[in-house]
C-alpha cells in the first residue's frame, strides 16, 4: 500500500512539473506558437516576412525615389521569389521576396527582389504593359468611380428595375459588383474607349442582382485616368 502511495505521489509530482513547464512555454511568448518554425525553401512568405520585405524595399534609394516622385502608387503583391532551377538543385538558396508596386503616373510596374537573408535589395526592374490582379483597395476605388458615373448608373438602374420590379436606390447593397483586371488585347476592337487598357490599369465589372441575374452591361473603369471609359453590352 505504501508503495502505491509513493508511486501516486511521484506521478502527481511529474504531472505538476509538466503543467508548470507547459505554462512557461505558453506564457514565454504570448500569442506566438512555440511549435512554429522558421519558413524556408518553397514555403510561402509569412506575414512578418512580407512586412519586412516591404520595409527593406522602401529603404532602398531607387525604390524610395520612385515612390517619392509618384503622386499615386499601390503595392500589388509581395510573394516568395521564384529561384532558378540551378539554385534549387543546390538545395540551399537565400530567402527572397518579390515586391510589386504600381506607379500610376507612368503606368509602370516596379518589381523589387528583396533578399531577406542578407537584408538587401538585390535588384529593381521597371516594366510596362504588365498588369497583376486588382487589390481590394483598387477594387473599392473602381466601384466608387463606377457609382459616380451618372449615365452608366442610369442604364444599370433601368435594367435592374426591369429585372426585379424594384427601383435601384442602394447599388452596393442591391447589386453584386465583381471586378477583374482588363486588357484591351484580350478583346481586340470590342471596347474602343478602353484601347489604352493594358498599358493603363483597368477594371472590368460583371454586375448581377442579388439573385444572380446578370445586368447586360460590362463597364470598364480606367484606374489610371479615374474614369469609366466603356460600358457596352456583352449580349447584343
Amino acid at each position: 500500500m505504501s508503495h502505491f502511495k509513493g508511486s501516486f505521489r511521484l506521478i502527481t509530482l511529474v504531472l505538476a512539473i509538466g503543467l508548470v513547464f507547459t505554462a512557461t512555454l505558453v506564457w514565454a511568448a504570448p500569442g506566438v506558437s512555440q511549435l512554429q518554425t522558421q519558413r524556408t525553401g518553397y514555403d510561402p512568405l509569412s506575414p512578418d516576412e512580407q512586412e519586412r520585405a516591404l520595409t527593406l524595399a522602401v529603404q532602398q534609394a531607387q525604390f524610395a525615389n520612385a515612390l517619392n516622385t509618384a503622386s499615386r502608387d499601390e503595392t500589388l503583391l509581395i510573394e516568395r521569389h521564384a529561384e532558378s532551377k540551378t539554385d534549387m538543385r543546390s538545395g540551399n538558396w537565400p530567402r527572397r521576396a518579390d515586391v510589386y508596386t504600381y506607379l500610376y503616373d507612368s503606368d509602370t510596374l516596379m518589381q523589387a527582389v528583396v533578399n531577406l537573408t542578407s537584408g538587401q535589395v538585390d535588384s529593381i526592374e521597371m516594366v510596362q504593359n504588365v498588369q497583376l490582379p486588382l487589390t481590394q483597395n483598387e477594387t473599392d476605388h473602381a466601384i466608387q468611380l463606377l457609382l459616380a458615373d451618372a449615365t452608366v448608373m442610369a442604364e444599370i438602374g433601368t435594367q435592374y428595375q426591369t429585372i426585379t420590379g424594384t427601383v435601384l436606390t442602394q447599388p452596393q447593397a442591391q447589386l453584386k459588383l465583381n471586378a477583374l483586371i482588363y486588357r484591351a488585347d484580350a478583346m481586340p476592337n470590342a471596347n474602343p474607349g478602353a484601347a489604352a487598357c493594358g498599358l493603363h490599369r483597368c477594371a472590368q465589372f460583371l454586375i448581377a442582382t442579388q439573385n444572380d441575374i446578370v445586368i447586360n452591361l460590362l463597364p470598364i473603369v480606367d484606374l489610371s485616368t479615374g474614369a469609366v471609359v466603356s460600358a457596352g453590352p456583352f449580349v447584343s
